[in-house]
């Protein structure tokens, strides 16, 4: 993803389903992030799912 993708980017999903936010991502995280994978603002706006990080345990 370019930089200027990644300010919308508030987390993401891993290939076992868990959810990581943005603050837990690490570099290796965020070397992997598609456009598949990645949770965004505008999705979290939309209203449709509410997300919650599988490692600090707080919502998105």
């Amino acid at each position: 993803m370019e930089a200027h993708e990644t300010e919308n980017i508030v987390g993401m999903r891993e290939d076992d389903g868990s959810v990581k936010c943005r603050a837990c991502m690490n570099e290796e995280d965020w070397n992997i992030l598609t456009q598949e994978n990645a949770i965004t603002l505008e999705e979290l706006e939309s209203g449709e799912s509410l997300f919650y990080c599988d490692y600090c345990e707080e919502k998105l």
